[in-house]
This record gives structure tokens, C-alpha cells and sequence, in this order.
């Protein structure tokens, strides 16, 4: 059907003459009549009723008819945790300003779904009725025309008014939508929409949105440009030196840097066109985000020999922020070290977080650059760094052990540097070598790395920007060549805000990282475990042949093992030399794993899209804070986010773009109690798939 539209008619005058509703009203019943003449419609609404005709949407819909379910609503938080950060300091500022307004103001991701709302109350009520919720989808193809769905269709701000609507159930309410837009490459990431009943239109509403988009944008830029500086750290450890292409890409693919090895192999292996090679074209991305923003989709890299073996993720505050990329030479030496099969036996496992982790670290062990170990004790971190060692280049050359914790603070500068002939009283006459000299042309691994001195932590720096150390004593740099594995139990990140870990150390220490699952989240693991030390320690002790019956076996695996690994062993060993029959029973097992009794198992809470007016009105953190105040608004979006998702952790956490555990350190940190998940849900809230 063509439709007749009058584009000079604006839609602001809608709002203040009922004449002009009742005008549009009268051209989208003819509309769906299939009356043909003129219709008076602005060009905006009559393309998207055309759209919303050509699909078949029903008209008589009330809002929108898809609602995501908890975890698919969940990745989704994730997948847009940057634009969740970006948008939460403005969104915090409007929870207070828009109350009383009858306004809501809504964030959606490029697909339209509800990624937030805050507002007024009454109008996040009203919204209930119509599925304007979080987790809703409100493109066209859901919910008709309307601010959202015919903003992202028109790639620009728009203002649906009333009865232009598609779908009658809508046709109260008056919405403005303004696209928010990658600052890097100009790309639709969401918008921001504002709405209200149509009585509450104002003729600023739109500037009010496209203002808001405005200033998540300028947050996107300043995040974006960190971020950037960040990999340019990461950077400057990996490309000196080496006869391996190094490019380092930001989160968009795009290269932020590569070395000169690398832009020469780009070239070589670019695309082609009438039989001409055309190299890299540097204004396109070399990576693509994956859908679920957790990792980088390379079939378009796959003609420059990138694949995942040679791509190792950057992140920061539990979010992809970017990749290092290997690209290997054709002249590179082969070193038969490099693939010794049996480097990663000793690594017994059959979990696939676990199976993640050992495939990361083969890849990681091929390159010289340091790695990061992280874990709880006794979950194997020694038994990685020993593999990526034998699995490495300098496998042949010496593994030398130091543990930061172990020493005390005034012998620690001598253990790792070394020191000359007379450098203090009682120093040896011909000096000493220090650890990183021992492992030289092998691996150092400083276990409890964030137990070394803050004032020594600048010397580790340098030897790792310059491959220069300095024993004590002395001015001479003495160059080495030496692979850094650190290991910590510690969260660093934590440590750096307490200020007790230099930020730009754990800038080189995280460029390759390996997070090393307890023993309790490694499904099946404490078993399989319990079987190997069985007999492996069977044939240590000449004991024969000793087996563990189901029963005792079924205890292994609901214990927690809150030693890891290194329980686990000693439990079995202990119970081995005990035991005089070949079956091991029960009976020999410690008493705190006999009596240990596995906990309810929680509720999962289901997302709640906007809070009622009494719990707005009674939740806690409501008061206006100054804008200076970054500590105070970032509890308040905790506590915000906390109450929209009723307590539920994971969604909260997914939403604020973090980890649990992250979650919890700032609960901590701001004196807040961590809710119990669930809690407060009825019946009819619970997800029971």
C-alpha cells in the first residue's frame, strides 16, 4: 500500500492537539482497513507500519511478546558489559532525577533488548503491563512501532508519539529513542529511550535522550582510550626482539600495535584482487568480537595464519578487552622442546574448565613471554609452571623455584639479584649469584609473588623491560634471558587498590594468564584424582594393588576439598599406609570428611525488570550523591542493579559487567551485606528449566 506522507508535519505537535491524534489514529485504522488515500503520517511511522505489515505483526499485541529467559538474558548482560559501565554513572544520576516525572529512561542493546531501566516508579510499574521490562525484546519485529524498535531500524533518533504506534496497547505512551554509537568505528552498540504516558510528553524529550547518548558516548571514548593504554603496556612486553610477528589488537580487532615482523607478514598474506596482492588493509579490523563477548571469532583472520593457538585474550576487571596475536615466521628455528607430548601428563584431568586451562598453557608455553598463574592453594599451580616450562623453547635450560614468602624481607633483594663482594657486612668474598642469574636461559618461578616488597618490585619490573639485572652492590646490568612464571593465590587487582602491588607490574605479569580452577568446580576431577594418587602412591609405598569402594569414592565427590589437590592427595596417601586390605573403606577417612553434609542447593531468582514503587521508595542508597563522588556511585549502581535482579548475584554481576567474586569484594568494601539469592522471590518468579 503507498502511503502519503506529510514529513513538514513534526510530531512534538501531537503532544499538545488531541486534533492531530485523532487525525493519526484515523490513518493507521485505514491502514489496516486497506483504505488508500491520503493518510497523514509522518515518513518515519509510515516506513516502519509498512515493515510492521510486511512481517505480520499483530496489532492487537500488547507490548512486546519476547521476554529472554534468565540465562540468555545473562549473556547478553555480558556481552554489553562495556556499554552497561559506560551508561551506569548517568543512569545513577537519573534514578533521582526522574522520579516524580512520569518518565522512564531505558537502555537496549543493538538487538533491541531491555538492558536497563530506571525512572519513575509508578511509570516502572505501568511498564509491567505492556512487557517494557529488562529482558525484553522490543524491536519491531516484536512489539510494533515504537521509540526502540524503529530508532535501531532508522539508525537515528525518533520520536513515537501516541497513536503512531503500530499496536493499540502502545498507543498511550509516547517514546523517544537515540542511538548510542561506538566512538572507535561509529558502530550501533543500543540507545537510549525515554518514555512515559503520552500525557507526559515534553518538547525536550528528544534533546534530553540524544543528550544522554551523548554522554554514555563520551564514557565509551575515555573507557575505550584506557583500555587502549593498557594494551600498549601489554605491548611493549612482547614485540622487542622478537623474529615472530607481534600484534596486539583492542577490542574491536583493530591493531593497536604490531611489530615490524608482523606488518610484513600481513602484507604477505593479505587479500588478493585480479592476481595482485593487496597486504593488510589497516583501516579494517584483523579480529572479530565474538556474539557473546567473551572471545574473538577468527574465520576473518584465518588468511594471515591466525588461529586460536596463536592468539592469547588481554582482559581487565574480568572483561575482554583485547588479544595478543603470534603470527610465526617461516624461518622460525624448531625446537623439539616445544612439543614434547608428555609435558602436561602429570596435569590429570577430565574436566573441561580444566582441559580449557591445560590447552592455554600449551599455547602459552611456546612464547617467551611471562606468565601468571593464578589459583587457591593446592590446586596444582607448581605442577603448570613446571609444564609450560618442559613444554617452552628453554626447556632445556634450568628451572629455578623461589618462593617471595618464604624469605625474609631483608634477604629477599640478595636471593633474586644476587650481590657483589663487599655489598654488606658478611657478605661472601667472591659475592653471589642471584636467582634470576641461576635461570638463566630457563625459567624462574617466584611463587607468592604478591608477598614481594613493594620497593623491590620496581627492580622485577626493569629486569623484565630490559632483560638487564643488577646484583646488589653493584651498577653494572648484566644481561640475561630468562621466561618469568609468577604464581599467587592472591587477587592482585585487590592488591594494586590497597596499594600494595604496583599496577604497572601486573600490566607485564597479566599479559598471559592462567586461572586455575579449585578442586570442588572441577566436576568428576576428585575422583578420577583419588583413583590416580591411589595407584601411583601404591607403587611408591610397594603396597600392591588397593582400590577405594563406590561409597568412599561417592564421598570424594561431594567433599568441597577446600586444600584443592593437595588435600586430596594427603587424605588418600594417609588413608594407604593406615589401610592393611587392598579395599580402602570409609572407615580410614579423616572424621571432617565423614561428617561433612552437603548444603541446600539455592534458588535461583528470576530477573525483575524494574522495582515496585514501595521498594523504591524504602531502598537503601537513594540519596543524591555529587557527581565527584565515584566511590558513592558505584555503590549506589551495586545497590541498584542488587535490587532490580533481587539479590540474584550472577545476573547482578553480569549486569555491572564483573565477576562474582568481584561482586563480593565490593560488597565488601562498602560495608554491604551480600543478599541471599532468591530469597524474597514467590513461586511464580522462580526459573525452573
Amino acid at each position: 500500500m503507498n502511503l502519503d506522507q506529510l514529513d513538514e508535519w513534526a510530531a512534538p505537535e501531537a503532544g499538545a492537539d488531541p486534533a492531530q491524534e485523532r487525525v493519526i489514529m484515523k490513518a493507521w485504522e485505514d491502514y489496516l482497513s486497506g483504505a488508500s488515500h491520503r493518510l497523514k503520517v509522518r515518513n518515519v511511522v509510515a516506513k516502519s507500519w509498512e515493515r510492521c505489515a510486511a512481517i505480520g505483526i499483530d496489532h492487537k499485541v500488547a507490548g512486546s511478546r519476547t521476554i529472554l529467559a534468565q540465562r540468555e538474558f545473562e549473556h547478553r548482560l555480558r556481552a554489553n558489559s562495556l556499554l552497561l559501565h559506560a551508561a551506569s554513572k548517568v543512569f545513577s544520576e537519573a534514578q533521582q532525577t526522574l522520579t516524580g516525572t512520569g518518565s522512564m529512561l531505558i537502555l537496549t542493546d543493538v538487538d533491541a533488548v531491555v538492558l536497563d531501566a530506571v525512572g519513575d516508579p509508578g511509570t516502572l510499574d505501568a511498564g509491567r503491563d505492556i512487557n517494557l521490562v529488562v529482558g525484553a525484546d522490543w524491536s519491531e519485529a516484536n512489539a510494533g512501532t515504537n521509540g526502540i524498535g524503529t530508532t535501531l531500524a532508522s539508525r537515528s533518533p525518533v520520536l513515537i508519539h501516541g497513536a503512531e504506534h503500530f499496536c493499540a496497547l502502545t498507543k498511550n505512551w509516547t517514546c523517544v529513542g537515540a542511538p548510542v554509537r561506538n566512538p572507535l568505528d561509529g558502530s550501533l552498540l543500543g540507545l537510549v529511550d525515554m518514555s512515559g504516558a503520552k500525557s507526559t510528553f515534553q518538547q525536550h524529550n528528544l534533546a534530553f535522550a540524544v543528550m544522554v547518548a551523548g554522554r554514555i558516548e563520551a564514557a565509551l571514548s575515555l573507557q575505550l582510550e584506557g583500555e587502549r593504554r593498557m594494551l600498549m603496556e601489554y605491548s611493549s612486553t612482547m614485540g622487542r626482539g622478537w623474529s615472530d610477528g607481534v600484534i596486539v589488537c583492542d577490542r574491536s580487532g583493530r591493531i593497536v600495535s604490531a611489530n615490524e615482523h608482523a606488518y610484513r607478514l600481513l602484507a604477505r598474506r593479505g587479500e588478493t584482487r585480479d592476481g595482485v596482492e593487496l597486504g593488510f588493509q589497516s583501516d579494517q579490523p584483523l579480529l572479530k568480537l565474538s556474539n557473546d563477548g567473551r572471545s574473538f571469532d577468527l574465520a576473518a583472520a584465518a588468511r594471515y595464519g591466525i588461529s586460536q593457538d596463536n592468539l592469547l585474550p588481554v582482559h581487565h576487571e574480568d572483561s575482554l578487552i583485547g588479544a595478543v596475536v603470534i603470527a610465526a615466521t617461516a624461518t622460525r628455528p624448531s625446537v623439539p622442546a616445544i612439543k614434547r607430548a608428555n609435558a602436561f601428563d602429570p596435569i590429570v584431568t577430565k574436566c573441561a574448565a580444566m582441559l580449557d586451562v591445560v590447552h592455554r598453557a600449551r599455547r602459552l608455553a611456546v612464547y617467551h613471554a611471562p606468565v601468571l598463574i593464578q589459583g587457591e592453594t593446592g590446586v596444582g599451580k607448581e605442577l603448570f609452571a613446571r609444564a609450560v616450562h618442559d613444554a617452552s623453547p628453554c626447556a632445556d635450560g634450568p628451572f629455578v623455584a623461589f618462593n617471595c614468602g618464604a624469605v625474609s624481607r631483608e634477604l629477599i633483594a640478595t636471593e633474586l639479584f644476587g650481590y657483589v663482594k663487599g655489598a654488606f657486612t658478611g657478605a661472601s668474598a667472591n659475592g653471589a649469584l642471584g636467582r634470576f642469574e641461576r635461570a638463566n636461559n630457563g625459567t624462574l618461578c617466584l611463587d607468592e609473588i604478591g608477598e614481594l616488597p613493594l620497593d623491590l618490585q620496581p627492580f622485577l619490573l626493569r629486569v623484565l623491560e630490559e632483560g638487564t639485572v643488577c646484583r646488589v652492590g653493584d651498577t653494572m646490568p648484566r644481561p640475561i634471558k630468562v621466561r618469568l612464571i609468577a604464581m599467587t593465590n592472591r587477587d592482585l587487582r585487590e592488591e594494586v587498590e590497597k596499594g600494595r602491588f604496583r599496577r604497572d607490574l601486573l600490566y607485564r605479569l597479566n599479559v598471559s594468564t592462567l586461572k586455575v580452577p579449585p578442586l570442588r568446580k572441577r566436576d568428576g576431577d576428585a575422583v578420577l584424582l583419588a583413583q590416580h594418587f591411589v595407584d601411583y602412591l601404591s607403587k611408591k609405598h610397594d603396597l600392591g594393588l588397593r582400590r577405594f569402594p563406590p561409597d568412599v569414592l561417592s564421598i570424594f565427590k561431594t567433599y568441597p576439598w577446600p586444600g584443592n589437590i593437595r588435600e586430596l592427595r594427603n587424605v588418600v596417601e594417609s588413608a594407604l599406609l593406615l589401610c592393611d586390605t587392598p579395599i580402602i573403606g570409609r572407615g580410614w577417612l579423616p572424621d571432617e570428611i565423614l561428617d561433612y553434609r552437603p548444603p541446600e542447593p539455592e534458588r535461583i531468582a528470576a530477573p525483575l525488570a524494574a522495582p515496585r514503587r514501595a521498594e523504591e521508595a524504602n531502598r537503601p542508597g537513594c540519596e543524591a550523591s555529587s557527581a565527584s563522588d565515584l566511590r558513592s556511585l558505584d555503590k549506589q549502581h551495586i545497590e541498584r542493579v542488587l535490587h532490580r535482579y533481587q539479590g540474584n548475584i550472577s545476573l547482578s554481576a553480569a549486569a555491572l559487567g564483573i565477576a562474582r567474586t568481584t561482586l563480593y569484594r565490593r560488597l565488601r568494601a562498602y560495608g554491604l551485606d551480600a543478599p541471599r539469592e532468591g530469597e524474597a522471590l514467590s513461586d511464580q518468579d522462580q526459573i525452573t528449566d
